[in-house]
């Protein structure tokens, strides 16, 4: 009898194991349903999906979002899958180092969406810096472009009939944000469309449109302006000392313009890492809640997705761990904190950030808010896996 109720008790073992095995594997199968599911529903507002996905959310998944970063190679290898499986990060940017052809891009692309898709509740941003001139990637096989200022030379219609070509191709390789046009006065390396506010918005605004037009999503950089400049931002620091009534005279003009005249949903923001001494005199813009909460949000009334320049540019990277400058530039006002280069810098960012969401540093609400803006952005342009 004994050994009977031991079978008896090891057969409902193994039937409560092969049932518990059934219904993880069915979960595993409907998890992709469930998430396009609220994606792809056509009797839900953007809003109500936007919604839904948070309520869904993790915090690991939530803060994961708010991490753009670069990969090595040009395939999607183990490093890349563990990246999106357990960091969840919410885009990734490439660069020439990843490109080959055309037609290995947009493999690349397609299995990173794939590679998204198995654990992620939003498809990836697969973002490129293709403005023109020597900011090209793949400049042997892509659309060339010239560099803004020999562009803005000729005509606006002229400098948007080339960017909606331009943004067409990218499209068609799978990319969705392109870091162009240029909104700054008089950059170096003829990086800009001009050296006065009036030169200049004609043709940012005529290539941004074009870019929309394109289907990609766009942005404006270097919040609030690094025309100014004297040393690259790339190596060092720099501090602009212009009045604040200067700089929203010349430089701040074009990016006042753009948001107060275009949707919001249109395009992100991109802050510079530069210091204004007579804005906040502190902190470089990309971790200044004076700059991007007093003025981009609150005097300029942006509503939009905020993302800083990239985190590995020696202005911020020479003076601030990985980690410390992703939580200030969070509870700054950033939406996405972009480091492009090494695996262990954007890892030590999203850790920093969780760590800080999870000890109230970071407050629930501005990490909702963050993810709210991007996951907006996502549903509003239609991204897909």
């Amino acid at each position: 009898m004994k050994g009977r109720k031991g079978l008896k008790r090891l057969g409902f073992l193994m039937a409560l194991l092969m049932a518990l095995v059934v219904m993880a594997g069915c979960g595993s199968d409907t998890k992709p349903q469930a998430k396009e599911e609220i994606w792809q529903k056509t009797d839900l507002t953007a809003e109500q999906k936007v919604d839904s996905l948070l309520e869904s959310m993790s915090d690991e998944e939530k803060v994961g979002q708010l991490i753009l970063f670069g990969m090595q190679g040009t395939q999607v290898n183990d490093d890349v899958r563990y990246m999106l499986s357990e960091y969840k990060m919410g885009g990734i940017i490439l660069f020439d180092r990843n490109m080959e052809s055309k037609e290995q891009v947009a493999a690349l692309i397609q299995d990173l969406q794939k590679a998204a898709r198995q654990s992620e509740k939003a498809p990836l941003f697969v973002a490129i810096d293709q403005e023109g001139g020597w900011v090209a990637r793949l400049s042997s096989e892509l659309v060339k472009v010239p560099a803004a200022e020999q562009l803005g030379q000729g005509t606006p219609a002229e400098a948007a009939k080339l960017a909606l070509e331009s943004g067409k191709e990218l499209k068609s390789l799978g990319f969705n944000v392109n870091f162009a046009p240029v909104a700054d006065l008089g950059l170096a390396d003829e990086r800009s469309y001009g050296t006065t506010a009036a030169e200049v918005i004609p043709f940012v605004k005529a290539v941004g449109n074009a870019y929309h037009e394109a289907g990609l999503i766009y942005s404006l950089k270097h919040f609030p302006g690094i025309g100014r400049t004297v040393t690259d931002l790339h190596k060092e620091g720099n501090t602009i000392d212009a009045s604040a009534d200067e700089l929203w005279a010349t430089d701040l003009k074009p990016f006042e313009t753009i948001i107060q005249s275009v949707n919001n949903d249109d395009y992100m923001v991109m802050v510079s890492h530069a210091v204004y001494s007579n804005l906040d005199d502190t902190m470089p813009a990309s971790l200044s809640k004076v700059i991007m909460q007093d003025i981009l949000r609150q005097k300029l009334g942006y509503k939009g997705v905020i993302i800083t320049d990239d985190m590995e540019m020696g202005a911020v990277a020479n003076h601030y761990s990985f980690g410390d400058m992703s939580v200030k530039a969070v509870n700054a006002g950033v939406d996405i904190v972009l480091i492009g280069q090494e695996y262990n810098h954007a890892i030590e960012g999203y850790n920093a950030i969780l760590k800080a969401v999870r000890s109230g540093d970071i407050s629930k609400d501005r990490l909702n808010d963050a993810v709210r803006h991007i996951l907006m952005l996502k549903i509003s342009h239609n991204l897909a896996w």
